[in-house]
């Protein structure tokens, strides 16, 4: 009871209560979530059978069986065993799946870093050897293309072209397929 005090304390109201039961991280915070709901919402009260209404909704759109959550009749039926099973298989899957498509952003990023350094190199290269201008020409060439076989070729082709005009006719026949 000393937690809700220090929640009610703080001026907290049923609607952040219920967000964080809603959302939380691990079962601690939903229990203390729900702790600070019932300390706030009056045991008979409507606004506690909206709250229990939202809540079964909410868990059988993320999946939860419909006949479970029927059981859930009132708000400390939330502490039962239906709801700590589903809320912790749910949370699992969610972070499984926040981690997975974290892993697969931070992959695309990571590639997409690797070709445009691996571009700007070409370049750079480009316009030692043959001048801004040829620089300037094989950026617009290789724009789109993401193949970084098909861009090591283009250095291959910096170092065996005699000149820009070589190089600039070879990577156009060769390489200008955007993928």
């Amino acid at each position: 009871m000393a937690r809700e005090a220090r929640e009610l304390e703080r001026g907290e109201t049923a609607r952040e209560a219920a967000l964080k039961l809603r959302y939380a991280a691990d079962g601690a915070e939903f229990r203390e979530a729900l702790a600070v709901l019932k300390a706030l919402l009056p045991g008979d009260s409507v606004a506690r059978e909206g709250l229990l209404a939202w809540v079964r909704s909410s868990m059988i759109e993320e999946g939860a069986k419909e006949a479970d959550m029927a059981e859930l009749r009132q708000l400390e039926d939330l502490e039962g065993p239906v709801v700590e099973t589903w809320w912790a298989k749910e949370r699992r899957e969610m972070l499984r799946q926040g981690l997975e498509e974290g892993r697969r952003k931070g992959r695309r990023e990571a590639e997409a870093r690797a070709r445009q350094n691996q571009h700007a190199t070409l370049a750079r290269l480009a316009r030692r050897k043959f001048g801004a201008e040829t620089a300037k020409e094989l950026a617009l060439l290789l724009d789109g293309v993401r193949d970084s076989g098909r861009l090591d070729e283009v250095a291959d082709l910096i170092i065996d072209c005699a000149t820009g005009r070589e190089l600039l006719a070879h990577v156009a026949a060769k390489h200008t397929t955007k993928e």
